[in-house]
């Protein structure tokens, strides 16, 4: 058996239109930010064949990071995480703060965080000092500040928090 046909490595493709025509078949499936679908066409095609098709792409606006920050703005908040998820998440894509910064002010957290909450316990249910202090961290590890963390369980349970 030739083992080195598996070591070889494959050339990528310097064609544009190639490349173009496979970013929107990505395009298709969902939306991309610039730098996840110019780091997925990298893969198969050279630098310049992947700039060039982002390029066209954001020229025919068949690709918008104004429509993908707002996509996974409602992912974000389906999925009842925070703010602070929401942030790290779109910076992990290259996402500039001009585009995230006016969605993290217009929305109200607190409402996400007790719709989660609400989704983890029952009213009817007794809560304990100490599973205050789990659902504080639970909403705590899915990116809500300590404050939002704190008003939503003070307004769920109906009573205020005590250390």
């Amino acid at each position: 058996m030739n083992n080195s046909s598996f070591l070889k490595k494959k050339a990528k493709e310097s064609d544009a239109a190639l490349a173009t025509n496979a970013a929107l078949r990505f395009l298709s499936r969902r939306e991309y930010s610039k730098l996840e679908l110019y780091q997925k066409l990298c893969l198969k095609y050279t630098a310049d064949a992947a700039k060039s098709a982002v390029k066209k792409c954001i020229e025919n606006d068949w690709l918008s990071e104004t429509r993908y920050i707002e996509m996974l703005h409602r992912h974000i908040i389906s999925q009842n995480y925070g703010p602070l998820k929401f942030v790290i998440e779109a910076k992990k894509k290259g996402i500039t703060s001009s585009l995230y910064d006016s969605l993290v002010r217009e929305t109200d957290w607190k409402a996400v965080a007790i719709t989660f909450l609400s989704k983890k316990i029952s009213n009817s249910d007794t809560v304990s000092y100490e599973d205050k202090q789990k659902l504080l961290a639970s909403l705590s590890r899915r990116g809500f500040s300590n404050s939002v963390c704190i008003e939503a369980l003070e307004e769920y349970l109906g009573s205020s928090f005590e250390f």
